[in-house]
């Protein structure tokens, strides 16, 4: 019977997943295991954090206490836990981070923004669900510039925190390749050393995975990776001296100039009037075009 072309292209783009998917594997576990012990991609992911979770464990025990675990990400190893919907990656727990053993915790200032503007969109209490919180590295100090003397006054300690760097790399990298999620990098982090070697294991990481794409909420994006500003002291709703970021910022005020207050006098958005609204829409539409970089 002949194929048609309809046929054929649903057969290549299986046969395309097919291949990912064993990529994906031999990237995560080095071999391929046969084809009835292979786990799918949802429960791999799952493997993946609760081995985060325990690899830092071990860390603060053994090498020092001021590494933190993320007690949230508990909830995602678990076998009937949530997925999310989109990771956001910080520098390094601070000092309420260390104190909850969470990341981006509510009682911070900048956490109680991120986690109004999310369940906003996602609904109430929904942020621990849908929004996957992972840092650079996992060793706090109370302000990122000291993670370099932290580094700096130890050389033992200082290979310690680069290689949780690159674990930390390596477990995003792998949850885009196997959930097909968006990375947003909150805070306009430089070039530096400081993050030296997150940045390169992510890069090498997501080549060897083949470049994977992401998508949002059914749409696919133009990449996985977003690098935006803090929502401390409400900069990811400000200009700066990003261009494209300025550009996606006045488009969006341009779209709802309707809606009174949302400009500041400055040319920013109004992060008091647009968290206070708690109108979904338009907190998922600055998500979108501004923060996932879909404006046009």
């Amino acid at each position: 019977m002949a194929v048609s072309s309809i046929d054929a292209s649903a057969t290549e783009h299986e046969a395309s997943d097919h291949e990912a998917d064993l990529r994906h594997l031999s990237v995560i576990l080095g071999d391929v295991p046969p084809v009835d012990d292979r786990p799918d991609a949802v429960t791999l992911f799952r493997t993946r954090v609760a081995q985060h979770g325990e690899r830092v464990r071990a860390l603060r025990d053994s090498a020092s206490p001021l590494f933190v675990v993320n007690g949230d990400l508990a909830a995602y190893a678990a076998k009937d836990g949530p997925l999310p919907e989109l990771i956001l990656v910080g520098d390094n727990p601070g000092r309420r981070e260390f104190e909850q053993s969470v990341y981006l915790c509510v009682q911070g200032r900048a956490g109680a923004m991120a986690h109004s503007f999310f369940d906003g969109i996602f609904g109430a209490g929904s942020f621990r669900r849908k929004v996957m919180v992972l840092n650079k590295s996992s060793f706090h100090t109370p302000r990122t510039v000291g993670l370099n003397d932290a580094m700096r006054g130890d050389p033992a300690l200082a290979e310690v925190i680069r290689h949780d760097q690159e674990e930390n790399a390596r477990l995003i990298a792998d949850s885009v390749a196997l959930l097909g999620v968006p990375v947003v990098t909150i805070g306009m982090e430089s070039g530096g050393t400081t993050f030296q070697s997150f940045r390169k294991t992510l890069e090498s990481r997501y080549r060897a995975h083949g470049n994977p794409p992401a998508d949002f909420q059914g749409k696919r994006l133009a990449t996985p990776f977003r690098k935006v500003p803090h929502f401390s002291l409400s900069k990811i709703f400000c200009r700066n001296a990003d261009a494209a970021w300025n550009a996606a910022l006045d488009a969006f005020l341009a779209r709802h100039a309707a809606v009174p207050g949302l400009r500041t006098e400055n040319g920013n958005v109004s992060s008091k009037l647009l968290l206070g609204l708690g109108d979904g829409p338009l907190l998922a539409d600055y998500l979108d075009r501004v923060i996932l970089g879909n404006g046009g």
